[in-house]
């Protein structure tokens, strides 16, 4: 009895090894496939939707709030770059901002946080998405700006813009100009102002599915310009 009680123990023993080491190799075989299926490419896109919480950024002449409309075009273009097997990289997710407490120095508090973020991503790029509001409420199309003395940024942005005046018609020109999240990081960074608020007409398509599908694909494109030049 002893010696046939001892071989179930055994038998016992090596079938619970056998399934112990069929669940680890099934977790390690999900594991690889779910990080092969976000992030195919080496390549850390950073998305940043600009503004947040009580920062509502610019509005727009029927009241939409710019970092409304951020969010919703820094999801599309993260996802657009998810789907092509990039790794992205959110500041942010939800409406809030990156502040903390909506105190006095809120605002370079929130500054700080998108370039802890950045910095921990490690990124081969940023891109900082925002609307833009002008005086002149004829002034239209999707305007490019990037850290003055970065050639990066520089040649980045202007690959973008290249290709926004291709699709719009417009002449716009990547503007140079000290700000922060693109002058405190040390990949390429460009601001992109997806198209003006200000503008009646561009306002209500600026909040369409479609046009936001539209000008997120043509940032992307504008990326793939500035890559493969």
């Amino acid at each position: 009895m002893f010696i046939v009680w001892k071989s179930k123990r055994v038998i016992a023993m090596l079938l619970l090894l056998i399934f112990v080491e069929l669940g680890l190799t099934t977790y390690l075989m999900v594991d690889m496939f779910s990080s092969q299926k976000s992030a195919l490419i080496d390549f850390t896109v950073v998305i940043d939707a600009g503004h947040g919480g009580i920062d509502g950024g610019v509005v727009g002449v029927d009241g939409v709030k710019e970092s409304t409309l951020n969010l919703a075009y820094g999801k599309t273009l993260g996802e657009i770059f998810e789907r092509s097997g990039f790794n992205v990289v959110y500041t942010r997710k939800n409406d809030n901002g990156l502040y903390g407490l909506p105190t006095n120095g809120f605002k370079l508090r929130d500054m700080k946080k998108r370039k802890e973020i950045i910095d921990k991503a490690r990124p081969n790029i940023l891109i900082s998405v925002h609307m833009n509001k002008f005086s002149q409420s004829t002034r239209t199309g999707p305007q490019v700006f990037y850290q003055e003395g970065k050639e990066s940024g520089q040649i980045l942005a202007e690959s973008l813009q290249r290709v926004f005046n291709d699709f719009t018609g417009n002449s716009h020109q990547a503007i140079a100009g000290d700000f922060y999240v693109c002058r405190e990081t040390s990949c390429p960074a460009v601001i992109v102002e997806c198209g003006f608020l200000s503008n009646p007409a561009e306002c209500a398509e600026l909040q369409t599915d479609s046009y936001r599908e539209t000008i997120c694909n043509y940032i992307y494109n504008g990326v793939m310009l500035y890559l493969y030049s």
